[in-house]
């Protein structure tokens, strides 16, 4: 039956019994189509125009997953064609199962976090995390342990806990991944702002009130963080308390022979039981001290509040002459323990000269003994000894000079010996001042026998000089110290001996014996008196001449010693 063209000679009564396909066609079935290029209604096979289950073998839907060389149909736009691509190649995407640790701690922000990250489709993946912003953060470094893990390491300090939950991410070569999400989150630990080492070291002059400061904060709550000392000790003398400011060590440190660093670690602790330690060190120092035999400048160390000092004035001469002079006076002497300075400030040292040589062959073969010179140590002074007298009776020649310690008096009548000055003078440190007068010459008894007074001494009076023939007087002792170097004793500020001018019986072999700590001895014929020591503050031993004229010893220099 001929149809002509829809719209002018077709109607729905053309075709037989007018019912709709309620079914897929069959293959075996004809759709009608218009031919737009005849102007005419064809038929077409339904296999034709859409291919059915029934073109594909077995028709029978994959109830699986499919394996690795099964093949995919799909059309290529490119080329317009269908193709076949295996299931390696479409769905090779790796799956994440878990990460280990979930909870990363913090510690103290140095170090690395180590993850180990299973599952499956791992050769040849990368893998990354991603923080609550959804950025990438980058491992260190990542190794692929086999298709079923991955270590990954990455510095605590890239992963802060303001990122946290982190995502767990692993890609394929082919750029396939898959995400695990929510899967870290940083346990911050208690954070030291104190660095670990040493707090510092203490002068020995700076022992008294300590305080050091350790603190820690956790960067997860406003909570307080509790200190403890976890292992080693603190320098005896110290103490250990857990503040909401930080650890505090505190008191006064006991003194030490050597120095001596203590070794100790605190731990901190917040409020969620998560600790961190670290290790720190506090060094004592033995006392140091320094020595000036010249004058010049004490710098204060840091931290040193207060110092030991010894300052000794310097010595006088002997009294020399055409017979016995007075021994000449040792300088001052202060000694002050814990005297005030101000950490890295200065303070002004002076050493006083000794006096000068008296007395002796040439123009002036009698001369009294002279002073020494004043040393200082800020607004400690210790003042220089007086001048030994010399031989003229009576009158003020032949008594010895007033000084930090006095000189002897001279030959003979028994003259005066000076005065002691040092513990009255202004600006001295008064009670911790030292100085003695010096001897008397012997009364006379006989113009033979001649023996002068001895200078004083830091410790002791000078000795008078005796009756008993040809005797004078011994340098008053001097006060001995451990300043110089911790231990050892030293004597200071001996005063100077007395001459002799005796060449009878019975007259002792020289003058009188000088004072312990640097005090000379006097002179008898052929020998002058002797220098005192220098650095000492010495006094020098008057002359002694048995008719011929002989010098006197000159003062030993002052000294000035700090201890800290």
């Amino acid at each position: 039956m001929a149809l002509t063209k829809i719209g002018r000679l077709l109607d729905k009564g053309v075709i037989k019994d007018q019912t709709n396909l309620g079914e897929a066609a069959n293959d075996s079935d004809e759709y009608l189509l218009y031919d737009a290029s005849t102007d005419s209604l064809k038929a077409i096979a339904a296999s034709n125009v859409t291919p059915n289950e029934t073109l594909i073998t077995g028709k029978t839907a994959l109830g699986e997953g499919a394996a690795a060389n099964d093949q995919i149909l799909i059309f290529d736009t490119s080329a317009s064609v269908l193709k076949k691509v295996t299931q390696t190649n479409l769905l090779n995407f790796p799956t994440i199962s878990s990460v280990s640790p979930t909870n990363a701690v913090s510690g103290d922000g140095t170090g690395n976090h180590t993850f180990v990250i299973t599952g499956a489709g791992f050769t040849g993946a990368t893998a990354n995390l991603l923080n609550n912003s959804g950025n990438t953060v980058t491992f260190d470094s990542q190794t692929v342990d086999s298709a079923t893990q991955i270590t990954g390491v990455i510095a605590k300090s890239s992963l802060p806990g303001s990122g946290e939950p982190y995502d767990v991410r692993v890609a394929a070569a082919s750029g396939l991944a898959s995400t695990l999400a929510n899967q870290i989150n940083v346990d911050q630990q208690p954070v030291f702002s104190t660095a670990a080492g040493s707090l510092g070291t203490v002068a020995s002059g700076a022992r008294s009130g300590l305080s050091f400061l350790v603190a820690a904060a956790d960067p997860e709550s406003a909570a307080d963080v509790v200190y403890t000392l976890e292992s080693g000790s603190l320098p005896a003398g110290l103490s250990f308390s857990s503040t909401s400011s930080g650890a505090l060590i505190s008191g006064d440190a006991d003194a030490v022979g050597s120095n001596t660093t203590s070794t100790f670690t605190i731990r901190a602790k917040d409020a969620a039981s998560n600790t961190s330690d670290r290790a720190f060190t506090i060094t004592v120092n033995a006392p140091a001290s320094q020595s000036f035999t010249s004058s010049g400048t004490f710098s204060v160390p840091s931290g040193v509040t207060a110092v030991d000092v010894l300052v000794v004035g310097g010595g006088a001469s002997g009294g020399g002459g055409s017979q016995a002079g007075g021994g000449g006076g040792a300088g001052g002497l202060v000694y002050r323990p814990g005297f005030t300075v101000t950490p890295g400030g200065t303070v002004a040292v002076t050493v006083g000269d000794g006096g000068p040589q008296a007395g002796g062959p040439g123009p002036t073969p009698s001369a009294k003994g002279q002073s020494g010179q004043d040393s200082t140590f800020g607004t400690l002074v210790a003042k220089g000894g007086g001048g030994g007298g010399i031989h003229p009776e009576g009158g003020p020649q032949a008594h010895g000079n007033d000084g930090g310690s006095g000189g002897g008096g001279g030959a003979r009548a028994g003259a005066p010996g000076g005065s002691a000055t040092q513990p009255t003078q202004s600006g001295d440190s008064g009670n911790y001042g030292f100085g003695n007068p010096g001897g008397s010459s012997k009364p006379e008894s006989s113009p033979s026998l001649d023996g002068a007074g001895g200078g004083g001494g830091a410790g002791g009076a000078g000795g008078n000089g005796q009756n008993d023939p040809g005797r004078s007087g011994d340098g008053g002792i001097g006060k001995a110290y451990t300043i110089a170097d911790g231990t050892t004793s030293v004597y200071y500020a001996g005063g100077g001996a007395g001459g002799i001018d005796y060449c009878g019986p019975g007259a002792r072999n020289g003058g009188g014996a000088g004072g312990q700590g640097g005090g000379g001895n006097g002179g008898h014929n052929p020998n002058p008196g002797q220098a005192g020591t220098a650095n000492r503050g010495g006094g020098g031993g008057g002359a002694g001449s048995c008719g011929n004229t002989q010098h006197a010893g000159a003062g030993g220099k002052g000294i000035v010693i700090v201890r800290y």
